[in-house]
């Protein structure tokens, strides 16, 4: 079972703004912490330890550019250090937010792409390997790509739509 701690914004070990979004969890193995810089994109959790399991994992799973972009750092408060990756946000009826390389730089930035409904006629061209017998009703639309600069991940973020706008 797991149970649900309090949210709370707290400063970015990645930039230092004030708007990285913590939460903490309660698990089978005990408490986890999870953290997301909603101004550099970076996400790390506890379990996420410079000698952990999940950390491996994590860097056998993982783009080259995303591991290339790891840092390590304290948690908000304090502990042991952890890395520190950009994240990637797939939404499969809305779209996807990745790292990317600008182009003849050593630099990156964020990229949205939303996603486009597919005819009905055509979604069988587009199996869903973990669900055989199933199609998909969207793809990601890669002709047209949001470009946004690394501390600027919340701006992408609204582009897709993550947030619910409040009606007055």
């Amino acid at each position: 079972m797991m149970k649900q701690g309090q949210d709370k914004l707290v400063n970015s070990p990645i930039c230092d703004s004030n708007a990285c979004y913590e939460s903490e969890f309660t698990t089978a193995d005990g408490p986890i912490k999870t953290w997301l810089c909603m101004t550099s994109g970076y996400t790390s959790n506890t379990t996420m330890t410079l000698n952990s399991e999940a950390l491996k994992q994590t860097l056998e799973f993982t783009a080259d550019l995303i591991k290339d972009l790891r840092q390590d750092h304290e948690p908000p408060g304090g502990g042991e250090v952890l890395a520190w990756f950009p994240t990637v946000i797939t939404m499969p009826n809305k779209g996807m937010i990745f790292p990317e390389p600008i182009k003849e730089t050593d630099d990156w930035q964020w990229t949205c792409v939303k996603a486009v409904a597919i005819p009905e006629e055509e979604q069988n061209k587009y199996p869903d390997p973990k669900n055989p017998g199933t199609f998909y009703k969207h793809k990601m639309d890669m002709k047209n790509q949001y470009k946004f600069d690394k501390l600027c991940f919340m701006d992408a973020a609204e582009e897709l739509g993550m947030f619910h706008k409040q009606s007055v």
